[in-house]
């Protein structure tokens, strides 16, 4: 399985590009951020979208953009998104720590060590008013290096082993459900981690322990 690669293309143009290539799949995706809205955009269209590899994804966004890639951000997740006022807020995991190596079925339990919050300035022109900025400013300044943790493989919000689909977590310990709702509304669940807190962890680790001898 490979490991999961997010890239995000800023374009001399001011529009930003997401290229993903998850763990969970074989395609390599591109999701582009409206400039003047915020909003993700994404119709799964194989040659435009879909891709077989992240190299063939750039070199599509290289050869039909009108503008050059000015900066590239590397991630190893996505964490969730935000349109807030006159800005979007990308939030991407930048390092991790593989805190549960091998569980019984070979999935791996990854803790967020660095962020990344990408600030993505919108054209809309539109009046920020204060209460807004604030709410960017408290969004971005939330705690989360070393706090929270994932499974990219299997859905860890309920005791080992869970029979749930991934798509389906219990949303009581989910703790990036509004941020990961963007990727939800266009089709790509799976490409916003489910983001739980490390105090879960310990109970997590403690039905994990209890029943091993599960696959």
């Amino acid at each position: 399985m490979r490991e999961t690669s997010v890239l995000i293309l800023e374009l001399e143009c001011g529009e930003v590009v997401i290229i993903t290539s998850m763990a969970t799949t074989k395609d390599t995706h591109i999701v582009t951020i409206d400039p003047i809205t915020g909003s993700l955009h994404y119709k799964g269209r194989q040659g435009l979208e879909v891709f077989e590899s992240e190299d063939k994804a750039m070199e599509f966004i290289t050869t039909t953009s009108k503008a050059m890639v000015k900066n590239t951000i590397h991630g190893k997740a996505i964490l969730g998104y935000a349109n807030v006022g006159s800005m979007g807020l990308l939030l991407i995991a930048t390092k991790l720590h593989v805190s549960i190596p091998k569980l019984p079925c070979g999935d791996c339990v990854n803790t967020v060590v660095e962020t990344k919050w990408v600030k993505i300035p919108l054209q809309n022109h539109e009046f920020q008013a204060k209460s807004e900025q604030k709410n960017a400013i408290d969004l971005m300044e939330i705690a989360i290096d070393g706090l929270h943790y994932f499974c990219e493989t299997r859905d860890i919000t309920r005791p080992f082993p869970s029979t749930i689909v991934l798509e389906n977590p219990n949303q009581e310990f989910v703790w990036n459900e509004w941020l990961s709702s963007p990727f939800k509304a266009i089709g790509l669940q799976n490409h916003c981690v489910v983001l739980l807190q490390v105090s879960y962890l310990i109970l997590f680790s403690s039905s994990c322990a209890i029943d091993l001898h599960f696959c």
